[in-house]
């Protein structure tokens, strides 16, 4: 299976950033910053209850429980390359950031594309507050060919800035989406968003 990658540093680089480890690419705004407009185990893929196995949740399941392997990570310190983040609050899950995750999924899948940027030219900031949510930090984490949701973390948190975004303590809330095409590229586009409400 082919699988994207893209990060801050190549972003106009997708196609030379193919990566067997799965594809991952990360955005974050605050709005103090860049815009004003508004608003477990790795290796066993369960976790700390050992009830979940992530490795068998897909792009077709209930990702609310992804939340509990999310907070799991961030409970504990985590290496983001070569700095140590955390351990950090726990996040809670938003419908409205999932809704704004969905939308992009989709329309990555339908459209076959892989970008933080819309084909309509939206953005994490506008989508997200296009939901109706009044944010004060927004970021986003996508990736693209990973069947399950633990490979699709691990891909994340194998890399520095989604790894960062996933770490960060100025989010409190997460929404994560996958939509899947089998008529596209990567077939499974994954979307996982956080922010902080003003």
């Amino acid at each position: 299976m082919r699988y994207g990658l893209v990060g801050l540093f190549c972003l106009g680089l997708i196609a030379g950033c193919n990566s067997s480890d799965g594809g991952v690419s990360n955005d974050q705004v605050s709005d103090e910053t860049a815009e004003n407009d508004g608003g477990s185990d790795a290796s066993s893929g369960k976790d700390s209850g050992g009830d979940t196995n992530y490795s068998q949740i897909n792009c077709s399941d209930d990702l609310t429980t992804v939340l509990a392997l999310i907070n799991e990570k961030r409970k504990q310190a985590q290496m983001c390359g070569s700095e140590s983040y955390g351990p950090v609050d726990e996040l809670t899950w938003s419908a409205l950031l999932t809704s704004a995750a969905q939308e992009h999924s989709n329309n990555m899948a339908n459209y076959n594309f892989f970008s933080h940027t819309g084909l309509d030219g939206s953005t994490i900031a506008t989508r997200v507050t296009a939901q109706g949510y009044t944010w004060s930090y927004v970021a986003e984490n996508i990736a693209a060919g990973q069947t399950t949701a633990q490979s699709v973390v691990d891909g994340w948190m194998g890399s520095v800035g989604h790894c960062q975004n996933i770490m960060s303590a100025n989010v409190t809330e997460m929404g994560l989406a996958c939509s899947a095409n089998s008529d596209a590229n990567y077939r499974y586009y994954w979307t996982q968003v956080f922010a902080k409400s003003r």
